[in-house]
């Protein structure tokens, strides 16, 4: 552990606050994640989601902002700003125990689509995790989004996606790192190189709601929160582990 806390000290430094855009990512082959979902505001993208089924999208509690009727979602997309099919949200269920900024906790929220999704070669439902056990440290993920590709920059126009690893809990929560405020229900993750890391925007969401996608592609996690300085290894990006939630989330769709 000792020797892993110095060789990420020799990496990264940075800052600190609750903020989650992809940085040192690449571009995704085109429609290769046919499950990404786009939640735009006024035509602007602001976070990331994803497709469950032909109702339903999942993201990032914090990113439904009011009034929700400005909102849309926007599916099948690869490009922002492509003619692509587009819903307004019916109905928004947030997680009954969601906290919002500065604890940012269970968030999560589903939103249900105006209209039944028809799937295609570009829109297709992620599938959701079988038990209720959160991804093990060491894990290889990786997560996909619109959001920024350098700070301070702009939104990316092309999906980009980025491979990264599951940090321990315990050293996540080391007073060096994110001191204890991370629960046993989120996941840290960490890129191989200094110069990556996905990302979340002050204002617009960027990657923020947007899936962490691991072994048996399943969706493992909703991308939550970072530092502001997004690439500071002592504050590594942290998702939400969707695994623990599955009751609430399989109560939701049910009904």
């Amino acid at each position: 552990m000792l020797l892993l806390l110095m060789v990420l000290e020799a990496l990264w430094a940075g800052g600190n606050t609750f903020e989650t855009h992809i940085i040192g990512g690449r571009n995704a082959v085109p429609h290769s994640r046919p499950y990404m979902v786009s939640l735009q505001k006024s035509g602007c993208h602001q976070c990331g989601g994803v497709l469950l089924n032909q109702n339903w999208v999942l993201t990032a509690a914090h990113c439904v902002t009011q009034p929700t009727q400005q909102l849309r979602l926007v599916l099948g997309l690869h490009v922002l700003g492509e003619p692509s099919p587009t819903y307004r949200i019916k109905k928004v269920v947030l997680h009954p125990k969601h906290k919002p900024v500065p604890h940012l906790e269970n968030d999560l929220a589903l939103l249900k689509l105006d209209g039944k999704v028809k799937p295609s070669k570009t829109i297709q439902p992620l599938a959701l995790p079988q038990g209720r056990q959160a991804v093990a440290a060491g894990t290889r993920c990786s997560v996909a989004g619109w959001g920024l590709t350098h700070q301070p920059g702009q939104l990316a126009k092309v999906l980009q996606e980025l491979d990264l690893r599951v940090l321990d809990t315990r050293m996540c929560n080391n007073s060096r790192f994110w001191n204890g405020t991370i629960s046993p229900h989120m996941i840290c993750l960490a890129a191989d190189s200094k110069s990556q890391a996905p990302c979340k925007v002050r204002v617009l969401g960027g990657d923020s709601g947007g899936p962490v996608v691991c072994r048996r592609g399943q969706v493992a996690g909703i991308l939550s929160f970072s530092s502001v300085e997004c690439t500071d290894i002592f504050k590594p990006p942290v998702a939400v582990a969707v695994a623990p939630y599955m009751p609430w989330i399989k109560k939701v769709l049910r009904h």
